[in-house]
C-alpha cells in the first residue's frame, strides 16, 4: 500500500486554475474568459472562437507580438475598469478575474483578498475550496495543467 500524504489548506495555501480540468470537464474555458470581458473588449472581440492568437502592437514600442486575444483585453483594458471587480460579483468569478489578471500565478486566499478587500480571507478560502467543482480552481499542489496563454 502507497502512503499517501495529506495537506491541509490554509489561507496561505496557493491556488491556481488547472487547465486540464476544464478539458476533463468537456468545458470550454476560452468561453468562460470571454465571458468575463468588459463590454468595450466585447466589441473587439464579439466571440470566444478563433480568437486564440492575434497581433497586437505593443503601445510603447510598436513591436508586432503574436498574443491571446482574449487574455491581451482581460490584462490591458478590462483591469483599468473600475467595475471589472466589484462587490455585487459572486466571489469565485472574482476570484478567477483576479487569478486571470495575475497570468494564472499561484495566489494565496490572503493574497486575493488584496483585489476583493470587500470579503474576508475565510470567505474567500471557502470559496476557493468550492471553486475547485466548477471554475477548476486548485491548490497549486494538486494542479495537473498550469499552462497558461500568454499575452504580450
Amino acid at each position: 500500500m502507497v502512503a499517501m500524504e495529506l495537506r491541509q489548506i490554509t489561507e496561505d495555501t496557493k491556488f491556481r486554475i488547472d487547465m486540464g480540468w476544464w478539458q476533463r470537464q468537456g468545458l470550454n474555458y476560452r468561453l468562460f474568459l470571454w465571458e468575463q470581458l468588459c463590454p468595450e473588449c466585447k466589441e473587439q472581440i464579439p466571440t470566444h472562437v478563433g480568437t486564440q492568437e492575434v497581433d497586437w502592437i505593443d503601445p510603447l514600442t510598436a513591436e508586432v507580438k503574436k498574443t491571446d486575444a482574449i487574455i491581451q483585453c482581460l490584462e490591458s483594458i478590462c483591469v483599468q475598469k473600475p467595475d471589472y471587480l466589484h462587490a455585487a460579483l459572486p466571489l469565485a468569478t472574482a476570484i478567477f478575474r483576479v487569478l486571470v489578471l495575475n497570468q494564472n500565478r499561484p495566489m494565496s486566499a490572503r493574497e486575493i483578498q488584496e483585489y476583493v478587500p470587500w470579503r474576508s480571507v475565510e470567505h474567500i478560502l471557502a470559496a476557493l475550496r468550492a471553486a475547485q467543482y466548477h471554475l477548476g480552481i486548485f491548490p497549486e499542489w494538486a494542479v495537473q495543467e498550469a499552462a497558461w496563454p500568454k499575452a504580450a
